[in-house]
């Protein structure tokens, strides 16, 4: 009787406990990341700072590939008008 309890709980914890273990690391991870990678662009734009740049050539600096990545994507797609 008592292997019994055991399975049973070892189920239950397998079907709910490690899918509500796995989504919350998920959004944790995601967060981190998220803030990690701002953290590098302040990292960056008080180095550029620092460095003696004015605040319009940062912002030319840091959208300078952004208008080629949206013209690219758009015409590599075969159908668009």
């Amino acid at each position: 009787m008592g292997d019994i309890d055991v399975i049973g709980f070892t189920a239950i914890i397998c079907l709910f406990g490690l899918p509500f273990v796995c989504g919350i690391t998920a959004i944790i991870s995601r967060a981190w990341m998220k803030i990690a990678c701002h953290q590098q662009d302040v990292d960056l734009k008080h180095h550029m700072l620092a460095a003696g740049m004015s605040a319009e050539e940062i912002e030319q600096i840091l959208n300078a590939g952004k208008e080629i990545k949206k013209e690219v994507s758009s015409e590599s797609w075969p159908y668009s008008e």
